[in-house]
């Protein structure tokens, strides 16, 4: 670590060298993260060295050196930004608020959110509100560090507000507007004028609808009332609104109960029994975890009831807010964005914060009590989910996964980084940010889930956080799956081999696919989201490339939405494409199926193992083409099945697959195609399907994971301070 005490000064941008001075060390461990290639180290060291620069005896050198560091590229900006936001001394202020004009849009969407960390300055009103007005993530931290500020100077940012909206500004930045305007005490009847005047933005007016509907008076009531009387979107949110005043009051926290209440959260649509929407847009395997897991717990003589938090429609949020919280397991929908201003993908949906933290505590109160809040994912849901908890002193356990960490990871590994490639990277996924947000929540959370590790120190050598310290408060939790899906997808599969007139299911709409001259061969199936981090087009392009494999399977890819793909699943479709395009002879072995149910995927798995009557043979294998998972349900479940499986070398699945029995676990610089070829050596291995399949049964049963938690979250804990 760094002495606190020995911080200095740079002679000058030209120079390129420190002088012998108390600045000297911290200046020098700056330049070497920048002369590093590892990223994963640059992200937690550069937040030591923030702590570090909160501590600074020279914080007036510090910042001049600061500037000058930051002259040399974006990347070392960047990295000054973190400490200037902590440095003790009012120039780095005017520095920050400086970076807000900064030519790179990641300058100053670091800066916005920095400042956060700093008292309000007038001078930071303007280049704050133009960040607000941006979209996105910037809309986002430009809100969280205007909402803070308004805590200290409330009139002069409503007054700001009022300003802007005076003026024509556009549509969704309106909203964006007046989501700020609800976060700030003494603004009802301002937020009531936006919500009835029907020349207003159809976006604005709903964010003033939604944030009345947690604001007290007879005014708003009557407000929603007349409202509410419309055919149209308003009308509808002004129905939930109206739901959230006048039921804000009367869930009591008593309770005669005796067992746990649990909340769990994904911001994925679709969560429902079936999954209906799974492996589409941003509903993967986590969404098809919390389902099954969800239900599981629910079976569980020690729990009472499981509320699993997701995304929906307005309507579809009304209609669970008033379902019963008595029953064993229940769904909350939270609405994210409006016709006016959606929120298409993830980056748009950091702007609607606001609205899902209002969404959620609506349906905790719903629930009420409820012991405790599981988060996962590094995103603005579990952003969300740790500011209402906090607000609602309610626990929180965290599943703890390095992620963003692993897509840095999965980069640098393949030689794929630079400062030039990190930065883009940081621009579309944030991993700083989230980084942050995972380093957060693994120091404060109440409990934490660990994820199986072949090397159990990589969290915190990743995190920098020892999980060690957290005591009884952490556990290590392996994921499980629903085996019984499994088991009822093989029966079914013998009873509609034995039978005629059955309706059609996903294996005949796989089986039009596939031309007779290719229905000699197996399957090699991969299921997923079409996101960049799953490696579906890797697959692709390995199996292009490789005579030797096209000619042994077919290749079949489960996931995405086909019809209507959002703007990340047309990128993976794109590259899908350029690895094999639609005129390309090599496009017959390949078989797009789209997203499916969770039933659906599990006879996919079934019949890939055991092959089906004249449309392809038995002895598929299943491909994982990530570069890193940080566990792998999907891979869990085609062992369940039988299946041969490929998988990453890197994260969990070392921790279940038996390298060159159950699998082959592939380096991330290794040739996946052969690689494939390997484990389909492996398909006839005397009593490997057994073996996997006990394997999961004895450990990774969903029924086990969601007995690992009841005992982690029955836990008393005390915590040690970190």
């Amino acid at each position: 670590m760094i002495d606190a005490g020995v911080l200095g000064s740079k002679v000058a941008p030209s120079a390129g060298c420190y002088e012998i001075s108390p600045n000297r060390p911290y200046m020098d461990n700056l330049d070497g993260l920048v002369a590093s290639n590892d990223f994963i180290w640059s992200l937690r060291r550069s937040a030591e060295l923030a702590d570090v620069a909160c501590r600074s005896a020279h914080p007036a050198a510090l910042v001049r050196d600061l500037l000058s560091f930051a002259d040399d590229g974006v990347f070392q900006t960047l990295l000054a930004i973190e400490s200037l936001a902590v440095v003790r001394y009012d120039s780095s202020d005017e520095a920050l608020i400086d970076l807000l004009s900064h030519a790179a849009p990641i300058v100053r969407r670091h800066a916005s959110w920095r400042l956060g960390r700093r008292l309000p300055t007038h001078r930071g009103l303007t280049p704050l509100f133009a960040q607000l007005a941006v979209g996105g993530i910037d809309t986002m931290h430009a809100h969280r560090t205007l909402r803070r500020w308004a805590t200290i100077s409330p009139q002069a940012i409503s007054a700001r507000i009022v300003q802007s909206l005076a003026v024509d500004v556009g549509s969704r930045v309106r909203a964006r507007l007046v989501d700020l305007l609800a976060a700030i005490d003494g603004t009802t009847y301002a937020l009531l004028r936006v919500a009835a005047d029907p020349n207003e933005a159809s976006s604005a007016r709903v964010a003033a609808i939604g944030a009345l509907g947690e604001r007290d008076g007879a005014a708003v009531e009557s407000a929603l009332l007349r409202l509410a009387r419309a055919d149209d979107e308003i009308g509808t949110h002004a129905a939930l609104a109206l739901h959230d005043l006048t039921t804000a009051d009367i869930f009591s926290s008593h309770r005669v109960d005796v067992g746990l209440r649990v909340a769990q959260l994904v911001l994925a649509g679709g969560l429902d029994g079936q999954l209906s929407l799974g492996g589409r847009g941003e509903t993967g395997g986590v969404a098809s975890l919390l389902v099954s897991l969800g239900e599981a717990l629910a079976r569980r003589d020690d729990v009472d009831h499981v509320l699993t938090i997701g995304r929906g429609t307005v309507s579809d949020a009304i209609t669970a807010s008033v379902r019963s919280a008595n029953a064993p397991s229940d769904y909350g929908m939270i609405a994210v964005g409006d016709v006016g201003r959606p929120a298409d993908s993830p980056n748009d949906a950091w702007e609607h914060l606001p609205a899902i933290e209002r969404g959620l505590r609506r349906v905790l109160r719903s629930s009420r009590p409820i012991d405790l809040l599981h988060l996962r994912m590094a995103d603005v849901g579990t952003l969300a989910g740790a500011n209402v908890a906090k607000a609602m002193k309610m626990p929180i356990c965290f599943s703890v996964a390095p992620d963003p960490h692993n897509i840095v990871h999965s980069m640098q590994t393949r030689g794929e980084l630079d400062h030039e490639s990190f930065l883009r990277l940081d621009n579309d996924s944030h991993v700083w940010f989230r980084a942050r947000l995972v380093e957060r929540l693994t120091r404060e959370a109440d409990r934490l889930a660990l994820f199986p590790r072949a090397r159990p120190a990589e969290l915190a050598d990743i995190l920098g956080v020892d999980i060690r310290r957290r005591g009884r408060c952490a556990a290590v939790v392996a994921e499980g799956i629903d085996v019984d899906l499994i088991r009822r997808a093989e029966t079914g599969e013998a009873r509609h081999r034995n039978a005629t007139g059955l309706p059609r299911n996903v294996l005949d709409d796989l089986a039009d696919q596939i031309p007779a001259s290719r229905r000699h061969l197996p399957l090699l199936l991969s299921v997923g989201r079409l996101h960049p981090i799953k490696g579906m087009d890797r697959v692709v392009a390995s199996w292009a490339s490789d005579p030797t494999l096209r000619e042994m399977c077919n290749l079949v890819i489960v996931g995405g939405d086909l019809a209507q793909p959002s703007a990340t699943e047309r990128a993976v479709l794109h590259a899908i494409d350029r690895a094999v395009p639609d005129d390309d002879p090599r496009r017959a072995g390949l078989l797009l199926l789209g997203g499916r149910p969770r039933a659906d995927v599990a006879q996919l798995l079934v019949a890939t193992a055991n092959g089906r009557d004249g449309d392809w043979s038995a002895g598929g294998v299943y491909v994982d083409g990530a570069l890193k998972e940080e566990f792998g349900l999907a891979l869990i479940e085609a062992l369940a099945a039988g299946l041969v499986v490929t998988a990453p070398s890197t994260g969990g699945p070392p921790t279940y697959v038996d390298h060159g029995d159950t699998g082959i676990l592939v380096d991330p610089d290794a040739d996946l195609g052969s690689a494939i070829r390997d484990a389909f050596t492996l398909v006839d291995r005397p009593g490997r399907a057994r073996r996997a399949r006990t394997m999961v049964e004895e450990r990774y049963s969903i029924e086990t994971m969601a007995a690992q938690l009841t005992e982690l979250y029955q836990r008393h804990c005390c915590i040690e301070p970190l």
